[in-house]
């Protein structure tokens, strides 16, 4: 005898899936052609058909906890070949943004960096830290700041070991939020879509690392290679930037506790390794950034929504690498005034990114990640091949 399934819809959860850019939702009368198109989508478990029907159910805890809601890249051929204009990619791209404000913690702040009236009180929080350490090294006096022209010291306005301290507090302070928000998530896909057949936990991380730092999925979205080219300049020259940050920390360290030995100098100065790694990051990721700008202004179908998010975080992230070389410009030309003013403008924003990670979109690095892992583990990340 079969049971009765009885089902429960969240309607203010299909209400702020529309919010959020899936507001074409209603227009799906489940004719199955996004999930024909869709290269990506898995042989034996093809999205976002399945994923449109349950969110117009509004079965809110077991699309947000879904992979596959995660394996859509967003290349937006099924919007365009939709024939009734649902635009299944912007409604999945919209249950990405609710997922992963669903599972962080705290749960205020993941809805506090989707509102746009929260954003000035967001920037005023590191703000006023910048401001407290500058007014602390100069002991009240930052009279030497105002000054034209000169010597640009950045690490006497702003000392290295306060810096750090606090930066180190505040990402420890992210990975813990972020570790738990994961972890609920982890725990809500295996639970709600329970799956066997796998190659395994290792194998998949593997295969997942792979994927993601050659960007295949990206690739594969033939319909939009600007994109493509976009993330990956952001995505190698935020982690050369990141590197170039690290080494030249560990530099101060041994010239703080070992003296300065003749291969170091502080700070490193031009064609040091380093600094020209840290300059190459950061021009992949002012290119690679504004590739990503001038789609989404284009108008272009297969562009999707572009919502709040989407836009303070390109912004925002490309903002750190202007400002980030700039920065460097500045000093070498001996503009104390204006590059004291960019260098504060270049924390905050840095401090901003990384401090608020779980909670805006960069927080989908992890959240891909781990849904990525977890649907090859199981077996259910297998793209069909495209027929000739």
């Amino acid at each position: 005898m079969l049971k009765a399934n009885i089902l429960n819809p969240d309607l203010e959860f299909i209400r702020s899936v529309k919010k959020a850019g899936g507001d074409s939702l209603s227009k799906c009368y489940q004719c199955a052609t996004c999930s024909v198109v869709c290269t990506l989508a898995p042989k034996d478990n093809p999205f976002p058909r399945k994923q449109m029907v349950m969110t117009q159910w509004g079965l809110k805890e077991d699309v947000l906890a879904d992979p596959a809601i995660w394996l859509c890249h967003q290349c937006n051929q099924c919007s365009t070949e939709c024939p009734r204009g649902a635009r299944p990619g912007d409604v999945l791209a919209a249950l990405r943004a609710l997922s992963f404000q669903h599972f962080a913690v705290p749960s205020f702040m993941g809805k506090a960096l989707a509102n746009r009236a929260a954003l000035p009180l967001l920037l005023l929080v590191p703000a006023l830290v910048m401001l407290g350490i500058l007014l602390g090294a100069s002991s009240g006096d930052i009279g030497y700041v105002f000054h034209f022209f000169g010597e640009v010291d950045y690490a006497r306005a702003f000392p290295h070991v306060a810096l750090d301290v606090i930066f180190v507090i505040g990402v420890l302070l992210m990975l813990g939020m972020s570790s738990i928000g994961l972890y609920r998530f982890w725990n809500s896909m295996k639970a709600l879509h329970p799956g066997s057949g796998g190659p395994g936990f290792i194998s998949a991380t593997i295969a997942t690392i792979f994927e993601i730092g050659t960007h295949d999925k990206f690739a594969k979205c033939e319909s939009d290679k600007k994109r493509y080219y976009g993330h990956l300049l952001i995505f190698y020259g935020f982690i050369s930037a990141l590197i170039a940050t690290a080494l030249n920390f560990l530099f101060v360290v041994i010239i703080k506790f070992l003296g300065s030995p003749w291969y170091l100098t502080s700070p490193i100065e031009f064609p040091n390794p380093v600094k020209l790694f840290g300059i190459a990051g950061g021009i992949a990721m002012i290119i690679g950034g504004w590739l990503l700008i001038q789609r989404r202004i284009s108008g272009d179908d297969e562009v999707g929504e572009s919502t709040y998010q989407d836009w303070v975080f390109l912004i925002v992230l490309t903002s750190v690498a202007v400002t980030g070389m700039l920065a460097w410009i500045l000093r070498i030309l001996h503009l104390p005034i204006l590059a004291y003013a960019d260098y504060f403008a270049h924390l905050v924003l840095v401090f901003y990114l990384l401090w608020y990670l779980p909670y805006t979109k960069f927080g989908h690095v992890f959240y891909r990640t781990l849904a990525l892992i977890y649907a090859k583990s199981i077996g259910t990340d297998t793209p069909r091949q495209k027929s000739a």
